[in-house]
């Protein structure tokens, strides 16, 4: 009898030149990239209001925070699908590397090549950046080798999101990190690399951008906030949707079905629900939905998205105000001022749209559909800011 050959693993399945180019763009998640722009646009605005604008520094600029952010996509990617987030549960398209169409190999290589092309660009930026404009003198080289020291920490950042022994996206820093490198570091030191001086305009413009940009990636988080829980992924979406469903429960204890009922109306349907419609609409449902209107899980479930709708809207709120502030701290108080501040709230009407279809969307499976709007409102109100600022 012959001796047993070890079976062979199966040949991966071979994939058209067509499904793997669309993997790698689907991948870079092309709607990502017009808010890591929004950065250079803002401090490109306040650079020109300044006198300081320089083409070559913005088109730097801009390549490197496109570039970021595709490398943050790419190790989402990677990382999610090692860490086995990517699974048959999680809500939304399947992706590349989900499918075998792109394998871990693969992305890691693109991964390096990427991050090197970045560093690369960003060295070259920072000498273009300090070869012109205002004079540093003794400080020109401890301003580049600061620059140098953000540059490696954005890329690592980008990176280790999602990818490592402990990401911190997982530790619910992901939002924080967001706000940090693609509306603090874009917006100030973008500026600095202009004007090559420090002050308060671009400070509030970069905290100003970077809420909403945290927001989009709080869209993501609720939307997979559930599901994230169940797997260890701990964000700020699912730690305040805890937070809630805990204090539901303690508004619960001791109360009526009625009461309860009532609590469930006003969760749903606002402060100024008409209680004796709701009650009528319940009952007419059968018995499902009165056991559902009643029930203390209910309660505690509707305060939990609550807690996660309420940071949404404050981060687009916040926003709003500080831009309207960076608006007069760049162009001064004066008649002409608050004519550019109106048409920033002008320009924020889809971002607040969106916020709106967010926040009352109880779907979780349905909030993917906002998150587009709320990134390209986010780029239309930084891009009017800029302009703005910038004519004279």
């Amino acid at each position: 009898m012959p001796a047993l050959q070890p079976e062979r693993p199966a040949a991966p399945l071979a994939h058209d030149a067509h499904e793997v180019r669309a993997a790698w763009i689907e991948a870079t998640r092309l709607r990502t990239l017009p808010l890591a722009a929004s950065g250079s646009l803002v401090a490109a605005g306040i650079a020109i209001a300044r006198g300081a604008w320089r083409p070559e520094v913005f088109a730097l600029m801009l390549a490197v925070s496109l570039l970021l952010q595709v490398i943050a996509n790419f190790a989402d990617d990677y990382g999610d699908l090692s860490h086995g987030l990517d699974d048959e549960t999680r809500v939304g398209p399947r992706r590349g590397m989900q499918r075998g169409i792109i394998t871990p190999a693969q992305m890691k290589r693109a991964l390096i090549a990427l991050c090197a092309l970045t560093f690369a660009l960003g060295c070259a930026l920072i000498a273009v950046a300090f070869s012109g404009g205002p004079a540093l003198g003794t400080d020109a080289m401890l301003a580049a080798g600061i620059f140098v020291a953000l540059g490696i920490a954005a890329i690592a950042a980008a990176v280790l999101y999602t990818v490592g022994p402990h990401p911190y996206g997982y530790l619910g820093l992901g939002d924080i990190m967001s706000f940090v490198f693609f509306g603090l570091v874009a917006v100030i030191a973008g500026t600095f690399l202009y004007t090559h001086a420090w002050d308060v305009a671009p400070l509030v413009a970069g905290v100003a951008l970077g809420l909403p940009v945290a927001a989009v990636m709080n869209i993501n988080n609720m939307r997979d906030s559930l599901a994230d829980a169940a797997k260890g992924k701990h964000t700020i979406a699912n730690r305040l949707y805890a937070a809630g469903a805990h204090a539901g429960e303690r508004w619960v204890r001791g109360r009526t079905p009625g009461e309860i009922s009532g609590m469930v109306a006003v969760l749903e349907r606002g402060p100024h629900v008409d209680l004796a419609a709701f009650d009528a609409e319940v009952t007419a449902e059968g018995q499902a939905a009165i056991d559902r209107a009643r029930s203390p899980q209910t309660v505690a479930a509707l305060t939990g998205e609550s807690y996660m709708r309420a940071y949404h809207l404050a981060l687009i709120y916040a926003s709003l105000a500080l831009f309207v502030v960076a608006t007069f701290l760049v162009r001064g108080v004066e008649l002409a001022t608050f004519a550019r501040a109106a048409a920033v709230l002008a320009a924020s009407y889809p971002l607040m749209r969106a916020t709106q279809g967010a926040c009352h969307q109880l779907d979780h499976e349905k909030l993917d559909r906002f998150m587009a709007p709320t990134s390209l409102g986010t780029v239309l109100l930084a891009a009017v800011f800029a302009i703005v600022v910038a004519l004279g």
